[in-house]
C-alpha cells in the first residue's frame, strides 16, 4: 500500500520539477531577447540621428576665397576658377608651391557670407591666408525685379546700403583675424546681351561703390570685370548665359593678376 502512494506521487513531483524547468528557461530566453533590442526610443533616436550640415570648410592656405557662385567656380569646364587659373599665372613666374581653399557658396548674398565670416568657424582659414579673394554682391542685385521705376529706385537703394553694411563687416572681421593679408574684390559684370540702360547704370553704380570699400583699405584691391566682358559675352559666358565659362573665369584671373602683381 504504502509503495502504491509513493510511486504515483515521486511521478508527479517529477513532473512538476520537470514544467518549472522548462518554463524558467523559456522565460530567460525571452528576458534575454529583450535585453539585446533597443528600445523604442532609442530606436527613434538612432534613426533621426544625422550628423548636421555645417556648411563649407576650408583647412588653412596661403589663398582663400570666399563668396558665391563666381567664387566657386560654377560654369568653368575644367572647374578650376578663378583661384587655380590665378595660381597658374603665378607660377609661370615663380615655382613656390601656393595651397588655395574655397569656401565659397553658389546662390550666398552678402548678408549670408558676412554671417559666415562672423561666426568664428573659419577663423583659421582666414587667420592663414595671404590674399583673400571676395567674389559678392551678384545675388543680392539678381533679387530685385525691374518693375514700377520708383518701387525699383527704393529697392535698389536699400538692397545697395545693405550689401555696402555686410561688406564692411565681413572686410572688418576679416581684419581683426588678419591684418596684413591682401584682400581683393571681384566687381559685377553685365551677363545680359540685351540693351538695358537701367541695368547698365546700377551696374556700374554697384562697382563704384564696391570701389570705395576697396579704397578705404591699402591691402584691398578692386578688380574690374564689367569692361573685359562688355563686348565679349559670346566668348566669356557658360551655357547659362549667366556665369563665366573657362575663358571668362580665365580673364578674371588675368584681371587679378593685373592687379596684384
Amino acid at each position: 500500500m504504502y509503495k502504491k502512494v509513493v510511486w504515483p506521487l515521486l511521478l508527479i513531483s517529477a513532473l512538476a520539477l520537470a514544467l518549472l524547468f522548462i518554463s524558467g528557461f523559456v522565460a530567460s530566453i525571452v528576458i534575454s531577447s529583450n535585453d539585446d533590442s533597443p528600445s523604442t526610443n532609442e530606436t527613434v533616436e538612432n534613426e533621426t540621428d544625422f550628423p548636421e550640415d555645417s556648411g563649407p570648410s576650408a583647412e588653412p592656405s596661403d589663398v582663400l576665397i570666399m563668396g558665391d557662385s563666381i567664387g566657386f567656380g560654377v560654369g568653368d569646364e575644367e572647374e578650376l576658377g578663378i583661384g587655380a587659373r590665378y595660381l597658374s599665372l603665378l607660377s609661370e613666374e615663380d615655382e613656390t608651391d601656393t595651397s588655395i581653399a574655397n569656401l565659397s557658396v553658389p546662390g550666398f548674398e552678402s548678408t549670408q557670407l558676412a554671417d559666415l565670416v562672423e561666426s568664428g568657424e573659419h577663423g583659421a582659414s582666414i587667420s592663414s591666408a595671404q590674399l583673400i579673394i571676395i567674389s559678392i554682391g551678384g545675388n543680392d542685385l539678381n533679387r530685385l525685379e525691374f518693375e514700377d521705376n520708383l518701387d525699383f529706385t527704393l529697392s535698389f537703394d536699400e538692397t545697395l546700403t545693405i550689401y555696402r553694411e555686410n561688406l564692411g563687416r565681413i572686410i572688418s572681421t576679416i581684419r581683426s583675424l588678419n591684418p596684413d593679408a591682401q584682400l581683393a574684390l571681384i566687381g559685377l559684370y553685365n551677363p545680359y546681351t540685351e540693351e538695358s540702360p537701367e541695368l547698365a547704370r546700377i551696374l556700374l553704380e554697384w562697382n563704384y561703390e564696391t570701389r570705395l570699400i576697396a579704397n578705404s583699405d591699402t591691402r584691398l584691391a578692386y578688380i574690374p570685370t564689367y569692361e573685359v566682358f562688355e563686348y565679349h559675352l559670346n566668348d566669356y559666358l557658360s551655357f547659362d548665359q549667366f556665369h563665366p565659362n573657362g575663358a571668362g573665369y580665365q580673364v578674371i584671373a588675368e584681371q587679378l593678376y593685373q592687379v596684384l602683381n
